[in-house]
């Protein structure tokens, strides 16, 4: 009798697998190819889930969004509103957070090129710009503000994540864990208005 294959647990590995050699190798490295040997799975085993380079990339690019998603959802008490354990917990100062960061970035660079790519960008960053405006909403120290302004500080928050993360990848001996954490709390105080000590409260 045939042993049953979870096809959701093996997609889910690949797109791990995946994702580790591009954070290491750039979106190059990630072929067909190279995630079968690193699995111990032949090309034609991996192609059924993944039938070219552009599937790969997608599935892999939605997985570090998965993981993203997951991790931000996971920082949250059980009432919400706590905006700046989500942003904590996105910086790169753990080896997976970083991993997804180098595959988003990976990712970006074909976004530029690729239509469909760029809609999932897109997309993409309009629904954390819409969770991290539904934190604000949550949050005591925001109740003051209109819908309008949650929105925009939530794009100005995001923007100010990309910069720190950029930085922090592409600098890490200038930008260890507690800067990155510096960065971010001036950010909530200066975009925000949200206090320093929020977490020692």
């Amino acid at each position: 009798m045939p042993a049953v294959i979870d096809h959701a647990a093996r997609r889910t590995a690949l797109a791990e697998i995946a994702a580790d050699l591009v954070a290491t190798g750039g979106s190059e490295a990630a072929t067909v190819r190279a995630v079968a040997a690193a699995a111990g799975f032949s090309t034609k085993a991996v192609t059924h889930y993944f039938p070219d380079k552009r599937a790969l990339m997608l599935l892999t690019y939605r997985h570090a969004a998965l993981s993203s998603k997951a991790r931000t959802d996971a920082s949250q008490p059980k009432d919400g509103g706590d905006i700046t354990a989500l942003l904590h917990a996105l910086l790169p100062t753990d080896p997976k957070v970083e991993r997804d960061w180098r595959v988003w970035f990976s990712f970006w660079g074909l976004a530029i090129a690729d239509p469909e790519f760029a809609d999932e960008q897109r997309e993409r960053m309009r629904d954390f710009v819409g969770q991290i405006t539904a934190i604000l909403a949550a949050d005591p120290d925001c109740a003051h503000l209109t819908a309008e302004q949650r929105s925009v500080i939530a794009s100005a928050l995001l923007a100010a994540l990309f910069g720190t993360v950029t930085q922090a990848i592409f600098d890490p001996a200038t930008w260890p864990a507690a800067r990155q954490g510096a960065a971010i709390d001036a950010a909530l105080m200066q975009i925000a208005g949200l206090p320093f000590d929020r977490k020692e409260a």
